[in-house]
């Protein structure tokens, strides 16, 4: 990574700004990779429904931060048998007694309910921990695998690469941990940024900032995550520059402007300042149809 010098003289200007505007509280449903058939999170306890000829489990929870991003504390280990390569292969995983968790409130979901289109809010959870190969989430009630989230990029202007890892623009649509696109240039990356392909006229962007990390957490404190950003209409020509909250938790940024199909240009316009590299780094950016709010949108410690 890039060393920043200049911000290593700030790191004692602190503040802590949160702002919870949802609960976490219900029933989420983990992915395939998982014997979970569901996960009933309460004020403070994991219950955890298997969908196979398991006892249920009760695990107490205390949330915990670790350099601005939120995890679950256990008072136990995750059972093994919650994976299902342990469960039916009996492959030997590495369990933990910590989740790290990342959510939004999705507004106006749309849904249908026999014959009829409803609409509802509902919280958009990501949850991963030890145990699942290359970071991918056991659980991501976050995000539907439909065509809305198969997304295209092309024209990066640059992107980082060291000596045992690259981060390109192709990351932007992968949620697993450890997979931002990060930009390669010297310096804080003002001005570098990609073209998402788009054939759809979803009024937002979908975003998760920063450098995201189950196992270094302290990794989105010490890179710069956006500030702000300008978006083109490659065919139009219409212009708009906006702003990113500084959390690691899912957002949208609103291009209703852009009102007709069109590839979209992404440029970084400002940055908030990593307290050790001066890489930017964007974890997750896809097109999308309704409004999220982050679960905590502004974490400044």
């Amino acid at each position: 990574m890039k060393k920043n010098v200049l911000t290593a003289l700030l790191i004692f200007a602190v503040s802590v700004c949160y702002a919870e505007n949802f609960s976490l509280q219900g029933k989420y449903f983990p992915n395939l990779n998982s014997t979970v058939d569901e996960l009933d999170i309460t004020t403070d306890t994991l219950s955890l429904k298997y969908e196979v000829s398991l006892e249920p489990a009760i695990i107490q929870y205390q949330k915990i931060y670790k350099d601005g991003l939120l995890f679950f504390k256990l008072s136990e280990k995750l059972p093994k048998e919650f994976h299902e390569d342990y469960y039916y292969r009996n492959i030997e995983i590495d369990t933990n007694d910590e989740l790290l968790i990342l959510a939004g409130n999705e507004l106006d979901f749309s849904y249908l309910k026999g014959n009829k289109v409803e609409t509802k809010n509902r919280v958009l959870l990501f949850g991963t921990t030890n145990g699942f190969e290359d970071g991918f989430p056991f659980l991501y009630e976050m995000f539907q695998f439909t065509e809305r989230l198969v997304r295209q990029y092309k024209d990066c202007s640059s992107y980082l690469k060291e000596k045992n890892k690259s981060y390109p623009v192709q990351n932007l649509d992968d949620f697993s941990v450890d997979t931002p696109w990060v930009e390669g240039v010297k310096g804080d990356g003002i001005g570098e940024g990609f073209t998402i392909v788009n054939d759809s006229t979803y009024p937002y962007l979908l975003i998760m900032n920063g450098y995201i990390s189950y196992r270094k957490p302290y990794l989105y404190k010490q890179n710069n995550r956006i500030k702000k950003i300008k978006v083109i209409g490659l065919k139009s020509g219409k212009t708009k520059k906006l702003d990113v909250l500084d959390t690691p938790h899912p957002q949208t940024v609103d291009i209703s402007f852009i009102t007709e199909p069109e590839d979209i240009r992404i440029e970084i316009e400002d940055v908030y300042k990593g307290n050790k590299y001066d890489d930017t780094c964007l974890h997750f950016c896809v097109t999308y149809p309704n409004k999220v709010i982050p679960y905590e949108e502004c974490i400044i410690e």
